[in-house]
């Protein structure tokens, strides 16, 4: 609980340090990161498939949406928007990101967070389990053992990578990217195994700008980067520029 604390005070930290507005908790669970935000002025909204779990209804409005419908909102409507640990339990991203891209306003923010599984210790776990970090169970059989449960399952993990272009496919560039601090516990791995993968890395631009493919060298300062390495959780800062 107490990662998951840290990740919504960094959250809740990003949009603060800019202008009030109209924000939107999407997938929002108990409520806490939109309650945070409403004590600070902004105006918040908050939507979620489950009504009960809502803890704040007398303060914040709340309404009860399905991610497999088009949200209940016009476009253009929200400054901010939250998907806070959403992305990776849904089976139509493409569709989810098109509809926050409606429902932001030009210049508006998503706010998106999700496991980092290019972290040294999912790294390293993925080459001995097979795995990475937050989908270690078997889909099927999770699914088997917790029926009731069946929305808190992780089903796809992301990449940097394929996030950043999900995102522009839908007129969502990003700005910035954060973690929510870094795992100390990381470091021996991080040490040991950065050497390997920094001239792996470069061997690989080498050969693409030899072969004229794609240059890594842009994705590379990215993922190779501390944060990305050493964080827990990844997150998105992306400006809506449809």
């Amino acid at each position: 609980m107490g990662k998951q604390n840290y990740l919504l005070e960094k959250i809740v930290s990003i949009i603060s340090s800019n202008q009030k507005g109209k924000v939107l908790d999407l997938g929002c669970g108990d409520g806490r990161a939109g309650k945070k935000l409403f004590d600070l002025g902004f105006a918040v909204e908050a939507c979620d498939m489950d009504k009960e779990r809502f803890e704040f209804h007398q303060e914040i409005k709340f309404t009860e949406g399905n991610l497999a419908h088009p949200l209940p909102y016009k476009d253009n409507f929200f400054d901010y928007v939250i998907f806070m640990e959403v992305i990776e339990h849904i089976y139509n991203p493409h569709f989810v990101i098109s509809e926050i891209s409606r429902i932001l306003r030009k210049g508006g923010r998503l706010i998106l967070s999700t496991p980092n599984i290019l972290n040294i210790g999912s790294r390293f776990r993925f080459l001995m389990e097979g795995s990475f970090d937050f989908f270690r169970e078997p889909t099927l059989d999770y699914s088997k053992c917790f029926p009731a449960a069946i929305q808190n399952m992780h089903v796809i993990p992301w990449r940097y990578q394929e996030l950043e272009y999900l995102l522009a496919q839908n007129s969502l560039e990003i700005t910035h990217f954060f973690v929510d601090g870094r795992k100390t516990n990381f470091y021996f791995l991080y040490w040991f195994m950065f050497p390997f993968l920094f001239f792996q890395a470069k061997a690989k631009e080498k050969q693409a700008k030899k072969t004229g493919g794609v240059d890594f060298a842009r994705m590379n300062k990215i993922i190779l980067s501390k944060d990305m390495l050493l964080g827990c959780h990844l997150i998105l800062d992306a400006v809506n520029n449809k």
